[in-house]
């Protein structure tokens, strides 16, 4: 089943969905959930697509945060890859070490469980063989191409000087070689030869990355940020994530405003609810559109830059550490303020059982666009009341997984 923006689920068969701010990633982690993958699975394998379908606000060097509730150790735990400045600037520009695949490489060995190249191979093969520009990057391409100077960044997003256009075919080999390198093991990002090759070129391309800067920046993994719900818990980010202000959200306080986003503003997000109460949520940011605007040369990477949206970022889990029971998954996107308007929509279609479908229509993108998969009554009910949306003013797609 399909939807632009929402879908109930209403049959016998058990419950499991995803939703993502770019709609092919959608596709990607609803494969991953078909095919025997977990929530953490679908997660991972949709950050690996969004690299390729929406680089500039999901490209490998992106910040960000995910939230995985662990159905079988009734257990949450964060993976935080916070922005940190790289030595020296690129091309004139400051960006950002990435440590996002060292995040996921450890998310997955530690709750996926479907193999690694599953999990990585979907997105090798829209950059290797190519994909329609989605709307999603169409969006961001209108909105933020006069801003990328740099050449293989314009090699890859425009033609003829002008943006790509939704539907025209986006090909990245640079980017499928590096995907077809971490499929293979993504230690070899951070800890092997590959670390080497991009230190190189990026020092080639006038900028400083050193290979011990790249081995020793350590994304954190540990306990979320978290908040009672009755015998659930709450999960968000912690520190220096925007996990207090999606809490700030769930309990209903005063909100940050802001309008109606007109492209990703260089955040992300997506989620993944799978049929026995695993959930994965991530969140991420380039810092602004497009982050640094600089595409390492023969990577196909387009590197982050350090500003202070790039901590604004957190997804909320809602689970419960006495039976593995999930409620809610869910990340925003389009905004520095989307973590507060995922934890409200979280609130609303959780503890006051409003249909998702219409407090997203509602929402209808004020503060970012949100990403949410909510069982308000627990997925372990029957899901008969479970729902999946993506924002109706945004371009994601929220999709069922199950398998009947």
């Amino acid at each position: 089943m399909r939807a632009g923006y929402n879908e109930i689920f209403g049959g016998s068969a058990k419950f499991s969905a995803v939703t993502a701010s770019e709609s092919q990633t959608a596709e990607v982690g609803r494969s991953i959930l078909q095919n025997g993958g977990n929530a953490t699975d679908a997660a991972v394998a949709m950050y690996f697509a969004m690299a390729a379908t929406l680089p500039s606000a999901a490209g490998l060097g992106a910040s960000g945060a995910c939230v995985v509730h662990d159905a079988k150790t009734r257990g949450a735990e964060a993976f935080v890859f916070a922005p940190v400045a790289a030595p020296g600037p690129i091309k004139g520009a400051a960006f950002t070490v990435p440590t996002g695949v060292r995040a996921l490489t450890l998310m997955h060995i530690r709750h996926g469980q479907a193999r690694w190249e599953m999990d990585v191979a979907p997105g090798e093969k829209i950059a290797r063989f190519g994909a329609p520009v989605s709307r999603a990057f169409a969006r961001d391409l209108k909105a933020g191409a006069s801003l990328l100077t740099d050449s293989e960044a314009r090699r890859l997003f425009t033609k003829d000087g002008a943006p790509l256009n939704e539907g025209d075919n986006l090909v990245q080999l640079d980017l499928a070689g590096t995907l077809g390198t971490i499929r293979r093991g993504g230690g070899e990002f951070f800890q092997g030869n590959f670390a080497r090759v991009m230190s190189e070129q990026v020092a080639q391309a006038g900028g400083n990355l050193p290979v011990e800067t790249i081995r020793n920046t350590v994304p954190k993994a540990g306990p979320p940020l978290s908040e009672s719900d009755g015998g659930y818990r709450v999960y968000v980010a912690p520190s220096p994530m925007a996990g207090a202000s999606a809490l700030a959200g769930w309990k209903g306080q005063a909100g940050q405003g802001g309008g109606v986003p007109t492209d990703s503003g260089g955040f992300a997000g997506f989620a993944a609810i799978d049929e026995v109460g695993n959930a994965a949520a991530c969140s991420l940011s380039m810092g602004q559109l497009f982050g640094a605007r600089v595409v390492v040369p023969g990577t196909g990477l387009m590197l982050g830059a350090p500003t202070a949206d790039g901590t604004a970022v957190s997804p909320v889990v809602i689970g419960n550490p006495n039976n593995g029971e999930a409620k809610f998954a869910g990340a925003g996107a389009g905004s520095a303020s989307a973590s507060f308007e995922t934890g409200m929509i979280a609130r609303l279609t959780v503890n006051e059982r409003e249909v998702l479908a219409d407090v997203l229509a509602a929402h209808a993108g004020r503060g970012g666009f949100v990403e949410a998969i909510s069982c308000p009554y627990g997925i372990k009910s029957g899901g008969s009341t479970c729902q999946a949306g993506s924002d109706p003013a945004g371009a994601g797609l929220a999709l069922l997984a199950t398998r009947r």
